[in-house]
């Protein structure tokens, strides 16, 4: 299926009216949505409290609601940003968009002689990421899971690499980010999501083993490429105003054995994304079952949910 299909047709002449509609008008729109998804969605509340609990284990319930609920505003500020994202050109970024750390990525180029990874999360809005680092720096790729509806996903694609980025697909990612680093790109990938025993190592994730992704460590080892925490920040108080955030280099040891060094490394950027989330928990997105996968015998800790 691709946008020439009515239904793909039905997608774009959507997404034009809503790029007519005011960004300040639009976010209300799309804010004042998802607080109605808000009050009537209690599976995702209830997997958000149970993920609060885990990583807040002290946090009254008034701040665990006042976060949930702050969560699903944002998402609808998110979204609205997105649909904008054909008029946010470099004048636009420049005024709503700061960078702090890109020192980090250029010592570790002229160190390396290579492109670093990128480790980030579904955190802040994280979609303008990379579209703001592409039109104040340089364009990056990023690895992203393909929507199942094709005409959706191709209208998703064409904002996503409007700024220069490029999209390197799930399924084929490990030889395309490799390409993509030595024709001199920085590669982020997302790394905060739930996998399963045979994709990912257990180590700490707050107060609680989460089953991590190893993907991003093993890449860092068979390239010998820098992995720098790469993280968006919303303005508490300018909603459409953001920080680009980088920090150091995550210290790595090539000649240590393989897989301790893939479960250590792992760990660390695990510790990269806790800092932040802690920083300000209402900006990561708590409605995912991070915590799923457990140890044989270990019981789900969202069978209620």
């Amino acid at each position: 299926m691709t946008n020439d299909t009515p239904i793909g047709l039905r997608y774009t002449v959507f997404v034009r009216f809503l790029e007519m509609i005011p960004l300040r008008v639009r976010a209300f729109l799309f804010e004042t949505l998802l607080l109605v998804v808000w009050a009537v969605d209690r599976k995702h509340r209830r997997i958000a409290r149970v993920n609060l609990r885990i990583a807040f284990p002290d946090m009254s319930d008034k701040e665990a609601s006042r976060i949930i609920r702050r969560c699903y505003v944002q998402m609808g500020t998110s979204a609205a940003e997105f649909i904008e994202i054909p008029r946010m050109d470099r004048t636009y970024v420049e005024k709503h968009f700061k960078i702090e750390g890109t020192q980090y990525l250029v010592d570790t180029r002229a160190r390396t002689g290579q492109s670093p990874l990128g480790l980030t999360g579904h955190f802040g809005n994280w979609e303008l990421l990379s579209h703001a680092y592409s039109i104040l720096e340089g364009p990056v790729s990023f690895i992203v899971r393909p929507l199942k509806n094709n005409s959706l996903d191709r209208i998703v694609q064409e904002r996503r690499e409007f700024g220069g980025s490029r999209v390197i697909r799930k399924f084929d990612s490990a030889k395309a980010v490799l390409k993509e680093l030595r024709a001199g790109r920085m590669v982020g990938i997302l790394i905060d999501q739930n996998v399963d025993t045979m994709h990912g190592v257990l180590v700490d994730f707050f107060n609680k083993k989460a089953y991590t992704t190893f993907g991003i460590a093993r890449l860092a080892l068979a390239n010998r490429s820098t992995i720098h925490p790469a993280f968006i920040f919303r303005d508490p108080k300018r909603k459409f105003h953001h920080t680009l955030r980088f920090g150091p280099g995550l210290p790595m040891d090539l000649d240590a054995p393989h897989a301790e060094e893939t479960e250590r490394l792992t760990r660390r950027c695990n510790v990269e994304l806790e800092k932040v989330i802690r920083e300000a928990p209402d900006q990561w997105l708590w409605f995912h079952r991070r915590w799923k996968t457990r140890p044989p015998g270990e019981p789900n800790p969202y069978a209620d949910c």
